[in-house]
């Protein structure tokens, strides 16, 4: 797995769901800083740009797909990971799980359908929502209303959360 196979299966997966899309070609972008300031030159300021980790616990990978201003504690996942013990996925291990690097992690698109993903519910109170797939000179743009309908349809196991003092409220997603 590449980051090349991952863009395309984001890009069919997109078309699968008649999703239409903005995509734009930028610099190479390392973080959400400089994927804003990238997306901001081509005036795309209609939405909010992503934040997407990968985090290992236990021997097992989980996406956490985020607003790019939000600080997400690995704390707060420790109940649903089963451990305190939390860390960010290195980089050999973000290439073996999800073909992607550091900076182009995707919110979906993964060949890797086994690898669950959990999705900040403060995402969809925006009416466009900007990543980068898997390619870092490359953003796309779409509607977070069709955010959610990728996310039902797609096979990795998906849970929207909200933040809490204590951790984390989850909702199932019913496909």
């Amino acid at each position: 797995m590449n980051k090349e196979e991952v863009y395309e299966n984001i890009k069919n997966t997109l078309t699968a769901n008649g999703i239409i899309i903005e995509e734009i070609q930028h610099k190479e972008v390392h973080t959400t800083d400089d994927s804003k300031k990238e997306r901001a030159a081509q005036a795309w300021t209609d939405g909010i740009g992503s934040k997407n980790l990968v985090f290992h616990a236990k021997g097992k990978f989980y996406l956490v797909v985020t607003t790019a201003e939000k600080e997400i504690k690995a704390r707060k996942f420790k109940k649903e990971f089963g451990t305190k013990d939390i860390r960010f996925a290195y980089q050999e291990e973000l290439t073996e799980h999800t073909g992607c690097e550091i900076g182009s992690i995707p919110p979906f698109g993964y060949l890797n359908e086994e690898l669950p993903i959990f999705v900040d519910n403060e995402i969809f109170s925006y009416s466009y929502f900007m990543f980068n797939p898997a390619i870092n000179t490359k953003s796309i743009r779409i509607k977070t209303e069709d955010l959610k309908k990728i996310y039902m349809t797609i096979k990795n196991p998906v849970k929207f959360f909200t933040i809490t003092e204590d951790g984390i409220e989850l909702e199932e997603l019913g496909k």
